[in-house]
């Protein structure tokens, strides 16, 4: 795969470059450091997304969603005494210390007031606690003998138990991004059940037991809380468990009705942790320190690409060496914390955050998708990965666009190259309409009801149904047909199924997708290089389209405005083509974005011959078809001029006729320039503006070519007065006829209201007169 990013363009030879260590994942330099003196630990609050430092009289947190993060952090003075957990509110205003397995004390930040909470049942031990945003409550307590839900009294100063639910609990785990907390019962902790509370209320999840493998010897296992984790993925929930004796990771997916069992993932070691990096399931072996990537949603089974080590990245060579300063930790110890990948000190918090609790550091995973596209070799699969993308969506846009048009450009064959659109189509399809959502909220979502038959068995049931392509798509399919036998060279073409899994769609369900596509639907060639280039006129191009025979007239004189308007080009960079897509907030790519980014640039910069260029647009052209993706009438006037530049003027006709290349002004336009050379062309054209009512061109073709009374009929038939007198009376002149003169000037009085009031009668009466005495 590096070989299609590498020999496209300069701007894929530098997207690449400075790669430095190939990775596929890494950490950034430099992480957040909280060197606070007489430090007790440090811990994550992923509802606030702050790192807390607590000390002997003070809380310290950092909030590390932001780049770069504030060097001073937010202190809360406390009371000396033991801290076991703490938690801020989510609307930051009061602060949970637990003290104790049977206390906790509540400061509240705005006025200082202190008050206390103990367990509702004397002999139970608080196990830990979250706020949460759900109606029925403002706080939960974990304890052993279930969940007490308590509401805070107005002004903040007291608690009030609102639920108890009773339930034996051993330990629990609890991530604010689900919203789901997950409670462990019985003698080997293997039994789960949870609750999630959402904005829309508490939903129960159903008791389910995990599987665990039986040692050789006869004792019997007992689930850690380190070996769950709650995972969210694409807007699912997951429950993600670690078999250390099967050296395999349970993957369960939680429904409201049942938790499904979703297959297992293959460990190499017994000291591993876990990572979800933008929907994306890493598995770090912490004994050979390198990490395994696996999409959920691949058809493949395996990992994204090979596994290689975590590496530091954008730090300086002395810290990458270990020959930085010593410096002392907050245990007293001479150390070189920033070099050192999978300390002892690690431990990986949800979703993405590493805390080093020895040498007080903060660091997030990240990935690297240039790397894991340079060393993959499905390209259907690597574009389908590509397009999931959401926290570096102008990247792997920018990727994605680079991989389709180094395939062009290299000529791959075209089954492989219609898989690959196939999978840019279908992704734009699903996604950018305005009724479908994307994951990305605040918290996943617990689906309906469990599938029947199972998920697996439903997804390959749906992937072996065969594509229904409508009428649009089959007469696309034909022309692919007839122009592939036109030309023996190139291979027969097959229809891609893609790389999605269809159920994916379902599953899209928390974020808006917002996709932003440059307005190119019109196009012109220029006068001195025979290029496509995109105009500025799409949406005045849009209302000439739709308009309707008896739509409000035009004078010819704005008319010509408008035309002069179209004119002004928008040149695309050669140099630099992917600038517009920089600053993307989605990886989606637009059939405008393809038409100038891909095959505007491969036509430009003539890297490939025209038959096959021809052959990949209607690729393309056939899967925007078959997924009900209206392609811009630009890349259809590319179409016809790179059929015109080979003189296939019967394959034009083809694609015309079978409305393949659908009617539009610029299509129309474009036929009219080719027909200069070819005359059955510029009738194609002349008939395609009958059809889309574009009056004005029309009658100006007929004027040209000296058919004056051809375009009065016209105008009368199709009661067109867009059109100035003057332009049939100097049409009339020029063809010094003057029978035809005096037959114009004669329809102007007759049927051009107030005609004998206006400056033209005048002007054009005098030279009627004169040329009728002139032939007599």
């Amino acid at each position: 795969m590096g070989k299609y990013l590498a020999s496209s363009s300069s701007s894929s030879r530098s997207l690449l470059s400075g790669l430095g260590a190939l990775s596929h994942a890494y950490v950034e330099y430099p992480p957040l450091r909280f060197n606070i003196l007489g430090a007790a630990g440090v811990m994550y609050d992923d509802g606030n997304k702050l790192l807390v430092v607590p000390s002997p009289s003070k809380v310290n947190a950092w909030p590390v969603n932001q780049r770069p993060t504030c060097e001073s952090p937010d202190i809360t003075p406390i009371k000396e005494g033991p801290v076991l957990h703490i938690r801020l509110s989510l609307d930051g205003k009061i602060l949970a210390v637990q003290r104790s397995h049977e206390e906790v004390e509540f400061i509240n930040k705005d006025n200082g007031s202190v008050f206390h909470q103990k367990c509702k049942a004397g002999t139970a031990r608080i196990l830990g606690l979250f706020w949460s945003d759900c109606p029925t409550c403002d706080l939960v307590l974990v304890t052993s003998s279930g969940l007490e839900m308590y509401s805070l009294y107005h002004g903040g100063n007291g608690l009030k138990l609102v639920e108890f639910k009773r339930s034996s609990v051993s330990w629990y785990v609890y991530t604010h991004e689900s919203r789901l907390v997950l409670l462990a019962s019985g003698m080997q902790c293997k039994t789960l059940s949870g609750f999630q509370f959402s904005a829309t209320g508490i939903v129960r999840i159903p008791k389910f037991d995990v599987a665990m493998t039986k040692p050789e010897s006869n004792r019997k296992p007992v689930l850690a809380p380190e070996d769950i984790r709650i995972a969210t993925m694409y807007g699912r929930i997951y429950c993600l468990q670690v078999d250390r004796v099967a050296m395999q990771l349970n993957l369960y997916r939680f429904y409201r009705d049942a938790v499904v069992p979703q297959g297992s993932l293959p460990i190499y070691s017994r000291n591993v942790a876990l990572s979800v990096v933008d929907n994306v399931l890493l598995i770090h072996e912490i004994d050979s320190k390198v990490v395994l990537l696996y999409d959920i949603l691949s058809e493949s089974k395996g990992t994204i690409s090979a596994p290689l080590p975590l590496i530091m990245r954008g730090a300086p060579r002395s810290v990458e060496t270990g020959n930085s300063s010593s410096e002392t930790d907050l245990l007293g110890n001479l150390v070189t914390p920033e070099g050192q990948v999978y300390g002892k000190g690690w431990v990986f918090a949800n979703p993405d955050v590493v805390l080093d609790h020895h040498h007080g550091l903060f660091w997030k995973i990240r990935l690297d998708l240039e790397a894991i596209a340079a060393s993959s070799s499905d390209i259907p699969t690597l574009l389908s990965f590509l397009q999931r993308r959401r926290h570096e969506a102008s990247k792997a846009k920018i990727l994605s666009v680079e991989v389709i048009r180094s395939m062009i450009v290299e000529r791959q064959p075209l089954p492989l190259v219609a898989s690959a659109m196939d999978v840019l189509t279908s992704s734009y399809a699903r996604l950018s309409k305005p009724s479908n959502y994307y994951y990305g909220s605040s918290f996943g979502r617990i689906d309906q009801s469990a599938p029947k038959p199972s998920p697996q068995h439903q997804a390959e049931q749906v992937r072996d149904t065969p594509v229904r392509l409508g009428a649009d798509a089959d007469s696309v399919s034909r022309s692919v047909e007839t122009v592939i036998d036109n030309r023996k060279d190139l291979s027969p073409t097959v229809l891609g199924s893609g790389s999605d899994q269809d159920d994916e769609d379902s599953d899209y369900s928390s974020s808006r997708v917002e996709v932003n596509t440059p307005a190119a639907d019109g196009v012109r060639i220029s006068a001195n290089r025979d290029v496509s280039r995109v105009s500025r006129g799409r949406e005045k191009e849009k209302q000439v389209d739709s308009c309707s025979v008896t739509s409000q007239p035009r004078p010819i004189s704005e008319e010509r405005s408008r035309q002069v308007g179209e004119q002004v080009d928008v040149e695309i960079s050669v140099v630099d083509p992917l600038a517009a897509l920089k600053e993307a907030s989605s990886p989606l790519i637009s059939p405008e974005e393809m038409q100038q980014s891909v095959f505007n640039v491969v036509e430009e910069e003539m890297t490939v011959d025209s038959t096959y260029l021809v052959a990949a647009i209607i690729e393309y052209m056939r899967s925007a078809a078959a997924e009900q993706v209206k392609v811009n009438s630009g890349l259809h006037v590319l179409l016809v001029q790179l059929l015109a530049q080979e003189q296939r003027y019967h394959e034009i006709w083809q694609l015309v006729v079978g409305k393949v290349v659908p009617p539009s002004r610029p299509v129309a336009i474009k036929l009219l320039e080719t027909g200069t050379q070819h005359e059955a062309t510029r009738k194609l054209g002349m008939e395609m503006l009958r059809q889309i009512h574009g009056h004005t061109e029309y009658i100006k073709e007929l004027l040209q070519e000296g058919r004056v009374l051809e375009g009065l009929r016209y105008v009368r038939q199709n009661r067109v007065d867009s059109v100035a007198p003057a332009a049939f009376l100097e049409a009339a002149i020029s063809l010094n006829d003057p029978q035809k003169l005096a037959s114009v000037f004669r329809f102007c009085i007759d049927f051009v209201p107030n005609f004998t009031l206006t400056p033209d009668f005048t002007m054009y009466s005098s030279v009627v007169s004169q040329q009728c005495s002139i032939s007599a």
